[in-house]
């Protein structure tokens, strides 16, 4: 009886280890099927949305558009020296704060103008001058009277890509730094 059970059981494993593979089918595809797998998400823009601090008898503050970015200064006794630099663009104004050799440190002030060269990846240029500073604390305000602001705003409006700056002050200091315009022209739509 044992013999005959092991027998049995010895069939039966055979049977279940030699099977026939499976026929290929081929696979049609349907050219106006929709793929199923999810769009690329966008890359986050470089040009992050604030508010300034609401004025006495406002709810929420003017709301600003801001990119930061790294480069380098040059003056009498530095060559290649590191810059924070953050542009700062809102409705009404624009301003670019300096600070040279940290982040942390305060933005530079100017006493006298200062010269703003811009080139963008298409060739076109952009030069302003600026006299004023953005507040007490320093930075270069890029004024609307004399219509640099408007300049300002439609040259990174219309720009794709990256922005080279070069600013100038009569101190013999110049400051490099590049701009990424991706993303701005919809940041700046959203104020």
């Amino acid at each position: 009886m044992l013999k005959k059970v092991i027998f049995l059981f010895l069939v039966f494993l055979a049977g279940c280890t030699n099977q026939k593979a499976p026929k290929e089918v081929p696979v049609t595809t349907d050219p106006d099927a929709k793929s199923l797998a999810a769009p690329p998400k966008p890359a986050p823009s470089p040009w992050t949305t604030s508010s300034y601090a609401p004025k006495e008898g406002e709810s929420e503050g003017r709301k600003f558009v801001r990119f930061v970015t790294n480069g380098n200064f040059t003056n009498k006794t530095q060559t290649n020296g590191y810059l924070y630099a953050e542009v700062i663009v809102d409705k009404k104004s624009a301003g670019i704060f300096l600070h040279e050799f940290n982040k942390s440190n305060p933005a530079e002030k100017f006493s006298k103008p200062v010269q703003i060269n811009m080139v963008n990846s298409q060739g076109e240029k952009l030069q302003m001058t600026s006299a004023r500073s953005w507040n007490s604390s320093g930075g270069i305000s890029i004024e609307r009277n004399n219509n640099d602001y408007s300049q300002f705003r439609i040259f990174l409006l219309k720009s794709k890509g990256t922005v080279t700056v070069e600013i100038k002050d009569s101190g013999n200091k110049n400051y490099h730094f590049s701009i990424n315009t991706d993303g701005f022209s919809d940041s700046f739509t959203k104020l």
